[in-house]
């Protein structure tokens, strides 16, 4: 019986290489695959805590996007149910969908999976951020440095899905 061949992840923000949650990544024996971008333009935006949020293509369907750099992923199943906890599938927080990204260098196209905003919330916090003006192409070191980590926030589960309503819930900052 031939081996399952694992799931390629796309990873955006504060899993790459020198951010905040990458740990996760090692700890979980996750191998680097390469630099990769998005195929297709795509919406990358800032929410509560500076966590940044990949958005179905349907909750930003009046942008055109961005294209979006980031990093492949091969993790084992184990490694990526411990990945789906940590971004709160169970939850809402994240749904881990099909992305088509192009590996820097080759060119090659690849299928993988990322972890999208949830849709219950992801046309709202387009909006919320700022729509189009409010989208970047890559999760910068200065967007890491204003990240709060967990484990400085609400300590319960659903910490970060509530952020977010109270996000959605007051005025931009003008």
């Amino acid at each position: 019986m031939a081996e399952a061949t694992p799931t390629r992840v796309f990873v955006y923000g504060t899993l790459k290489r020198g951010f905040p949650n990458h740990p996760l990544l090692v700890a979980c024996a996750s191998p680097f695959v390469g630099a990769a971008s998005t195929a297709a333009p795509a919406s990358l935006v800032i929410g509560p805590y500076s966590v940044p949020f990949l958005l179905p293509t349907s909750s930003s369907s009046s942008s055109s996007g961005r294209v979006v750099s980031g990093e492949l992923y091969a993790p084992s199943p184990a490694a990526l149910a411990e990945l789906d906890a940590f971004e709160g599938t169970h939850i809402g927080v994240y749904e881990r969908r099909p992305i088509t990204v192009v590996a820097d260098g080759s060119g090659e196209v690849v299928e993988a999976e990322a972890y999208f905003a949830h849709p219950s919330y992801a046309e709202a916090l387009w909006r919320r951020c700022g729509g189009e003006a409010a989208e970047i192409g890559e999760y910068t070191a200065d967007h890491a440095n204003r990240y709060i980590p967990i484990t400085e926030r609400i300590t319960d589960a659903t910490g970060l899905i509530d952020a977010i309503h109270r996000f959605l819930a007051t005025a931009p900052d003008n």
